[in-house]
């Protein structure tokens, strides 16, 4: 069995990534992150995790383009108990940090209208590499110089969907074929700013692996908990294009800058809210 390169419309990825009718779907991931130091340090396995994207895509009916919606959560775990972690030391510095788990809660992708795809008669894939350079946000201010220096943030992803080639073609997709797409996701970027990593030489390895189901009951324990006790927000994926800036990790870091400063636990409360569409 061979792959054959080709292109699958903008509807057709919407189907393994979410799903036509606008209901909110998750991808629940677990993974490792590594530390890969360009000085004479070794690298190390800093944190497993466990995350979830909760989305949902959209249709702009007056131009027939789809636009992904979503938030995600992402909580750093020991490497040898598994437990969610509230503080970490600095293996480099020594410094005890509190752990800012991430949680983006507004995240938004254009779906093109052709995409790439590699296709099987049985098992075919998606990949979506994006390799990006941009000015950090943090770089400017002098209170955030150990925690993000660098003038250019510079990270390559790739994500890549695995899924059963008749969802293609299939009119209505079934529970169990929508069950059957995973995901595997591979990240080299630089250090997280609550790592206060001082300017360190060096940048950051993630893998995850993930599946996709759109009952929020289906998800791991811990996802379940604190969603339910401290972030009903992130329960649903946005219900429409939302008129605000995506969250990364550096904007969310300057937000919440004051709390992480406090030692509060994160992720931070997250109560249902009107969000104003675009």
């Amino acid at each position: 069995m061979s792959l054959a390169k080709s292109t699958i419309t903008d509807e057709q990825f919407v189907k393994v990534r979410c799903s036509t009718d606008a209901r909110t779907h998750y991808f629940e991931a677990t993974g490792a992150m590594y530390a890969q130091p360009m000085d004479d340090d070794e690298p190390l396995h800093l944190f497993d995790f466990l995350g979830v994207d909760i989305s949902r895509c959209l249709k702009d009916e007056a131009t027939s383009r789809w636009t992904l919606v979503s938030r995600k959560i992402t909580l750093y775990l020991d490497t040898q108990t598994g437990e969610v972690l509230k503080s970490w030391q600095n293996p480099w510095t020594g410094e005890k940090l509190n752990v800012l788990h991430r949680s983006y809660d507004y995240q938004e992708f254009q779906v093109p209208q052709a995409i790439i795809a590699h296709i099987a008669p049985e098992i075919s894939y998606i990949s979506l590499d994006f390799n990006l350079k941009l000015p950090n946000q943090l770089a400017s201010y002098p209170k955030y110089a150990e925690y993000s220096p660098e003038k250019y943030l510079r990270a390559s992803d790739s994500y890549k969907f695995i899924f059963p080639t008749k969802m293609l073609d299939d009119v209505a997709v079934s529970s169990s074929t929508n069950r059957s797409v995973a995901l595997s996701y591979y990240r080299m970027g630089p250090w997280e700013p609550w790592m206060k990593m001082k300017g360190k030489p060096g940048f950051l390895v993630l893998n995850y692996t993930g599946s996709k189901t759109d009952v929020f009951e289906e998800l791991h324990p811990s996802i379940k908990e604190v969603i339910q006790e401290r972030m009903p927000l992130f329960r649903e994926a946005p219900l429409c294009r939302l008129d605000r800036s995506i969250a990364t990790s550096w904007s969310r870091f300057e937000e919440q800058f004051d709390a992480y400063l406090r030692g509060e636990e994160f992720p931070l409360p997250a109560p249902i809210i009107n969000e104003p569409c675009l």
